[in-house]
């Protein structure tokens, strides 16, 4: 309660859906869907970041970008790794398994070379958003066409990867345009970050539906 008092309301918030839909996935884990454990391990790692990244502000640790560069493939290995089991393509499938390890190396040369530990990885963001954009794209094509559901406002997955892809449509936009108002106008970039609690609340909020579609109806 302490930890939350010392916060603004966006963060507030923030915490609440997330600590939210934390525990509409482990009460919907009983269900046994291969989504539930990575969903549950997704929003487990945006809680430990958030609350690390915070706490290093609060000691006085000025820059704490430096979590965001380990936070961003990791993300990339959960979400990519969910994708993998949802699709049934098997080139689909190679080719998100293939993705992670490049991705990996990927995030780490841009670290080293490009946009390092004390900037704002927005570079290797956009490349992340791009590639979690396609999957849930081809994901929700492959659902539509191969019609692997009746009820699609009933089947848990529809929810989680329409959720994920508002999230990383609003990631791509902030994400581009960060770095380049945090030179120009500070006071712009803080209200673009801030749009950016639009899409955390929404993938929140639509995480939660698909929990509670796989906890409400039985057969999807």
């Amino acid at each position: 309660m302490i930890f939350l008092m010392s916060m603004n309301i966006p963060d507030i918030i923030f915490f609440i859906l997330l600590l939210a839909a934390i525990i509409f996935y482990i009460i919907a884990a009983g269900k046994k869907k291969y989504f539930g454990s990575t969903i549950i391990a997704y929003l487990l790692l945006i809680l430990v970041t958030s609350i690390v990244a915070i706490c290093l502000m609060k000691a006085g640790v000025r820059n704490n970008l430096f979590l965001f560069h380990i936070y961003t493939p990791i993300e990339y290995t959960i979400l990519g790794l969910l994708y993998r089991n949802a699709v049934a393509g098997t080139l689909l499938k190679k080719i998100i398994t293939t993705s992670i390890p490049f991705f990996i190396v990927l995030s780490i040369v841009f670290s080293a070379f490009v946009q390092k530990t004390d900037e704002n990885n927005s570079f290797t963001t956009i490349i992340e958003s791009l590639l979690i954009l396609s999957w849930s794209l081809f994901y929700l094509r492959e659902v539509l066409l191969l019609q692997q559901v009746t009820h699609l406002h009933r089947f848990p997955m529809f929810w989680i990867c329409v959720g994920i892809l508002f999230y990383f449509t609003g990631s791509l936009i902030t994400e581009g345009m960060l770095n380049y108002l945090i030179k120009h106008s500070l006071p712009l970039a803080r209200r673009m970050y801030n749009i950016g609690y639009i899409f955390k609340y929404l993938l929140f909020i639509l995480l939660m539906i698909g929990a509670w579609c796989q906890i409400a109806f039985k057969a999807t």
